[in-house]
């Protein structure tokens, strides 16, 4: 049996690796350099086995970042084509979800609901069924605190870490490597997963104990549907004006009230119907979550909760590319 993941890290390795993507973004200061990044890396690769579950739009990227930088990765999809986008060579392709947890030191889990992330983490045939004591499991999914709570406690019966690591940024920013993680959990597991993490996002940040990460998360999330609930609203406002809704979109896009939430509602949103449907999706599942969070600690979140789902409403009632005034 291989010795524990936090222990294996510790180990200095000669490599020439090098991060190929460690730019800061706008939203702070990086919590440590792009040198300490990359040393940490290079440190890491050589030794670190890491999985992933869930490839999708976003998992995708993020675990394609993982087999990039040099380590050692292990996939696990339902079905095989989902692991299509990925070199033949460049990843071992995991027998079942107990399998990727013996092979693994730290697993990725980017699956979409709530019931997806207990039966790919706690199944009986789950990642942590298989994983050796000293195991991460990181799970990328937005969900409620009490789930990821529930799995840490179940999951540490077999001395398996659990930490929440939600994701912010679309496949793009998954793609460059420039997601934000927010992450909650026992610092000595964040420490030892930060070489996968750095490898999949440019700001990386610890904010407690587990479901702190996916407090900031919620939190995120009803500013940002709460922002293109207003970029709606604006759109159609533009509608019934008898303006053209892209020039005007484009013209706020570079004046005062340019966000994220306008360029998302305003391109793809807007244009691309399946995206549409997806973030309505998402949006139903996030709100769960945010409530989920705030009746936990026993704030009323009335107000925030009924800005953001104003979401859900705009989009039901959307006309992609309209131009022309609402009767």
């Amino acid at each position: 049996m291989s010795a524990p993941a936090g222990d294996r890290i510790r180990g200095t390795v000669d490599s020439p690796f090098i991060r190929c993507s460690a730019r800061p973004r706008n939203c702070g200061e990086r919590d440590h350099s792009d040198e300490q990044i990359a040393e940490r890396i290079v440190y890491a690769h050589m030794t670190l086995r890491i999985g992933f579950v869930g490839v999708g739009d976003i998992g995708g990227p993020m675990a394609a970042r993982c087999i990039g930088a040099g380590f050692e990765v292990s996939l696990w999809a339902r079905r095989a084509a989902s692991l299509e986008q990925f070199a033949p060579d460049s990843f071992r392709v995991a027998a079942s979800l107990t399998d990727l947890g013996r092979g693994s030191d730290v697993v990725g889990v980017a699956v979409f609901s709530e019931d997806d992330v207990r039966e790919v983490v706690a199944g009986d045939e789950g990642i942590a069924a298989g994983m050796a004591p000293g195991g991460i499991i990181l799970i990328h999914s937005t969900v409620s605190g009490r789930l990821v709570q529930g799995l840490a406690e179940e999951c540490g019966s077999r001395g398996v870490t659990v930490l929440d690591a939600p994701v912010s940024g679309l496949r793009a920013r998954a793609v460059t490597g420039d997601l934000t993680i927010m992450v909650g959990g026992p610092e000595e597991a964040f420490e030892t997963a930060r070489p996968m993490l750095d490898a999949m996002a440019s700001a990386v940040r610890r904010h407690g104990p587990v479901g702190a990460g996916l407090q900031v998360k919620v939190l995120n999330q009803s500013l940002l549907y709460a922002n293109m609930a207003a970029a709606g609203l604006a759109l159609e406002a533009a509608d019934r004006l008898g303006l053209d809704r892209a020039v005007v979109a484009d013209t706020i896009l570079a004046s005062s009230g340019a966000s994220v939430g306008l360029q998302t509602f305003a391109g793809r949103v807007t244009n691309d119907p399946a995206f549409r449907d997806h973030a309505a999706r998402t949006a139903t599942k996030d709100l769960d979550a945010l409530g989920s969070v705030l009746s936990a600690a026993g704030i009323d979140g009335g107000a925030l909760s009924s800005m953001a789902a104003e979401f859900t409403e705009v989009v039901a009632r959307l006309s992609p590319g309209r131009s022309a005034p609402v009767p």
